[in-house]
């Protein structure tokens, strides 16, 4: 036994310098080392060595993966609900899902008020990881994926905070100027860069996070602030084209660019904004992808007109490209621009060839991919499956079919048949990724299935949290907020109760067939507020003509319309109350005494008299 443990101690520390080593090279090594260790299960004790040793900085994954036959609380809950919804017993359904949204918010803004106590004391910037050596702020990484996410908690949960945050994008913006940088902290000083990498951390920074607080608060200095950035990507294109001038030759951050320059000129009606939307499509649909088996690659050589290396990552936002071609195409095909026939035919072979693959058995996909033998480089599950599919989708509403329906369906019923499935290793990123994806998705296809998948798996990314609010104590803590956010929103079919407190419940179920919203608000001591209802944000924000799936978008699930006359019952009492959705929008004004049974709505539209 004392032989077995020494060998197995000997392997982790050989395993810690190995990935060290690798870690500091840049090649097909430092990822091949890492997949190999992950699969042998030793990885998590390989990271803790490193983190002790301070040989490198990684996020250690203490909290080990649920089991699929685990016993919990949560889980009783959860059968509780579907059983409900199942006899149709929709007031014990809104109960039970004011349990569930609870949670979710309850733990987003847990990680919110960890975080909020390493903010910088000078600047009010938050670094990248609670790690000293990670004592920094850059636009990848924080500005994209953590720092939104803190403000958007601070939005729903914490209002009389929020002022922190927006003196950190005000303080963000004073530091680096119009184009996001990387800033140390203690002391203050920016970092230099090359310009491929500040234009890569301007494209995260300005899709990931600035226009998913746009999507879901609208207008204010964070959309300021989108324009800005994007105005300072057209500026800085130098890569030449057949077409003319783009900012990148990474298929990532063109695919990023095209979903943030379509909807910002929804929004804005910019012609600059279009405009170069249009050339970097003309770049891929007209140069690379037809050039290259119809698919892109990672980095495309312009001015040899040949791929930097075969290979096309779709894994993470590796495949933005695809919905970025897709968003567009929607736009022009909404807008009868001419533009959409020439787009259609390689966009639809490029769609096709995806489909066809790179994917498991059951219809997700693979890692990566090697254009040249169209085979699996990385055989990984990709957990942004999501991301892809909203593509499809996408395409089908600007075609009016519903061609690629099937495949959808078959995906998301794939990633539903994975229980406890390690998506990302044993990290909280992949789970909260797929539970995303699956978000996005279920609000145009309502599969009962992947609805009871998202309210069992997203107890394994709960399970990552410490008690301390942090889940990793890196910048991907911001991923477990939004996706939790995202969740609770759910929960409550976008309704939010103002102020929120960590006792008030509210959750509630929309009757597709009565067209009946089902409410329950509950708390632990006397509450008086608001219960604000969601609007339609795609139009009264980005001026869309109409909804559709997106990468960063919140889900909308019951909105009100402004002009519209709504009922309000409550089902114990009687009691009716008429109002308008813009009154409902503002907020309904309610209290709640504990000492009461829970509080029961029902809300429908009054149709119009003829």
């Amino acid at each position: 036994m004392a032989k077995k443990k020494a060998k197995t101690i000997a392997v982790i520390f050989i395993g810690a310098v190995i990935v060290a080593v690798a870690t500091l090279t840049v090649s097909p090594a430092k990822s091949v080392i890492k997949v190999i260790f992950r699969m042998t299960g030793l990885m998590p004790a390989v990271e803790k060595v490193l983190q002790k040793t301070g040989l490198i900085v990684l996020p250690v994954h203490y909290a080990p993966i649920l089991s699929p036959d685990r016993v919990s609380v949560r889980r009783h809950v959860v059968a509780a609900l579907h059983k409900a919804l199942a006899r149709h017993d929709l007031e014990q359904a809104a109960f039970l899902n004011s349990i569930l949204a609870q949670e979710a918010f309850q733990r987003a803004y847990r990680t919110l008020k960890a975080w909020e106590k390493v903010r910088d004391s000078e600047t009010g910037l938050v670094p990248r990881a609670v790690h000293p050596k990670m004592a920094y702020w850059n636009a990848k990484d924080t500005a994209a994926d953590l720092f939104p996410y803190l403000l958007l908690a601070s939005h729903y949960l914490d209002k009389k905070n929020r002022h922190l945050w927006l003196k950190t994008l005000s303080k963000e913006r004073e530091i680096c100027g119009k184009m996001p940088c990387t800033i140390r902290l203690r002391p203050t000083r920016v970092e230099e860069q090359d310009s491929s990498a500040l234009i890569f951390g301007a494209s995260e920074y300005a899709k990931d996070g600035l226009l998913a607080l746009a999507e879901r608060i609208g207008r204010g200095p964070w959309f300021d602030r989108l324009e800005e950035v994007i105005q300072a990507l057209i500026s800085s294109a130098q890569v030449q084209t057949k077409a003319g001038k783009m900012c990148s030759s990474s298929s990532e951050v063109n695919g990023e660019m095209l979903q943030v320059l379509s909807r910002l000129y929804w929004a804005t009606q910019k012609k600059e904004y279009l405009q170069m939307a249009e050339l970097i499509a003309e770049a891929y649909l007209f140069e690379i992808i037809p050039n290259n088996g119809y698919l892109p690659v990672n980095v495309w050589n312009f001015a040899k007109g040949d791929p930097e290396s075969s290979h096309f990552r779709l894994r993470d936002h590796g495949s933005e490209i695809i919905s970025g071609l897709t968003e567009l195409y929607l736009l022009e095909k909404a807008l009868g621009r001419p533009q959409a026939a020439r787009y259609r035919k390689p966009l639809k072979k490029f769609l096709d060839v995806i489909l066809g693959v790179g994917r498991t058995e059951d219809g997700l996909w693979h890692n990566s991919i090697d254009t040249r033998t169209q085979l699996a480089i990385d055989k990984g599950v990709v957990d942004t499956w999501g991301y892809i599919l909203n593509a499809y989708h996408v395409f089908d509403m600007a075609e009016g079919t519903q061609s690629y329906a099937s495949e959808i369906e078959r995906t998301m019923r794939a990633a539903a048949s994975r229980k406890s499935f390690p998506w990302e290793g044993q990290g909280q990123d992949g789970y909260a990724d797929a539970i995303e994806s699956m978000l996005y998705m279920l609000r145009w296809f309502d599969i009962p299935e992947c609805h009871r998948w998202v309210d069992d798996e997203i107890e394994l990314l709960f399970s990552k949290q410490f008690p301390s609010g942090f889940i990793e104590k890196w910048y991907l803590d911001g991923n477990f907020i939004r996706t939790s956010l995202l969740y609770a929103t759910y929960k409550t079919q976008g309704l939010v109760p103002d102020p929120w407190r960590e006792d008030v419940s509210l959750g509630a179920v929309y009757d597709n067939n009565t067209k009946e919203l089902y409410i329950c608000l509950t708390a632990n001591s006397p509450w008086k507020g608001v219960l604000r209802f969601d609007l339609p944000r795609h139009r009264d924000i980005l001026n869309l003509p109409f909804d559709y799936p997106r990468v960063n978008a919140t889900p909308e699930w019951f909105v009100v319309e402004p002009q519209e006359i709504y009922v309000i019952i409550d089902p114990n009492t009687g009691a009716r109350s008429i109002h308008s959705g813009k009154s409902l929008a503002a907020g309904l004004c309610l209290t709640y005494d504990e000492r009461k049974p829970p509080l029961f709505l029902k809300v429908s539209k009054i149709p119009h008299m003829p």
